[in-house]
């Protein structure tokens, strides 16, 4: 059974998500500020950290995270 965890401020609205492949991120796109919120997702209760705030262009309709590496 799921339950929130919480809420976490997000850019205007919030149209897009992505969700890295460990689990660990989470990322959601800002229609209307056309800006992309990171946050760090805690394993063991789902709650959400902001991270940064990057600036993408207008209208981001979409995200996928992808394993880039170090």
């Amino acid at each position: 059974r799921l339950t929130p965890a919480g809420h976490a401020p997000t850019e205007a609205v919030p149209t897009a998500f992505g969700l890295d492949s460990t689990g660990t991120f989470l990322f959601a796109a800002g229609t209307a500020s056309g800006r992309l919120a990171s946050y760090r997702v805690d394993g063991a209760t789902g709650a959400l950290a902001p991270l940064d705030i990057y600036t993408v262009g207008r209208r981001p309709a979409a995200v996928l995270a992808l394993p880039l590496g170090r």
